[in-house]
This record gives C-alpha cells, sequence and structure tokens, in this order.
C-alpha cells in the first residue's frame, strides 16, 4: 500500500506477506473490467547504495519501470549505467498499476 505524502513524489509504501486465503479472496474481488497485471520484478541495488526496484512487463519490449527507494526526499539519484531513462513517470497516473489494468499502454508512450 502506497500512502500519499505532503511532498510532492514521495509515498510511504506498507508491504506485508499475504496468506493463500487471502490472496484468494482478493483474486475473487478484483475487477473483471481490468486485465490482471503481470511483472517480472528486478532488485537490485544502485550504484549509490540505493535499494531499486525494475519491473519488467510482458507487454514492453523495450521499455520498464524503475522505482528508486529513497531513505530521504533530497538523497541524489544515480541511474545505472546500463538503464537508459526514457521519461519520468513519477507523477503519471497512466502508468500506476491500475491504470495498466484498464488499459495497457504501447511502447511510444
Amino acid at each position: 500500500i502506497k500512502h500519499p505524502t505532503p511532498v510532492p513524489a514521495v509515498r510511504i509504501e506498507t508491504e506485508r506477506r499475504l496468506s493463500q486465503r487471502e490472496y484468494l479472496s482478493l483474486l475473487m474481488q478484483a475487477d473483471p473490467e481490468r486485465q490482471t497485471v503481470r511483472k517480472t520484478r528486478y532488485c537490485l541495488d544502485g550504484p549509490d547504495g540505493k535499494y531499486l526496484e525494475l519491473d519488467v512487463y510482458p507487454f514492453w519490449k523495450n521499455q520498464a519501470i524503475l522505482e528508486i527507494e529513497l531513505i530521504d526526499a533530497k538523497d541524489e539519484i544515480q541511474i545505472p549505467d546500463f538503464i537508459t531513462v526514457l521519461r519520468e513517470v513519477t507523477d503519471d497516473e497512466s502508468y500506476k498499476n491500475h491504470a495498466l489494468a484498464s488499459n495497457v499502454l504501447t511502447e511510444e508512450c
């Protein structure tokens, strides 16, 4: 669960494991108008010691979403050399999982 904060682009994230029962219960509540969003997540250590999550989606061949976990919003961000940033999507609602489940964006976005 990502909770907004007064600081733009900063969210407090709460993660927890679901039991199989909880997962199946949530699956039964899924919106039939939305598709399941599947992704492969790669967890990486960034060049400056930051924790990175790279989400690769099967419907995109040349793009993925990189999330950088910061301790402080003022921290400098360093992107690993092997990653090319196409655009900043932090505040772009169309790249959120909820939106992707409604309308998969094409590579040109």
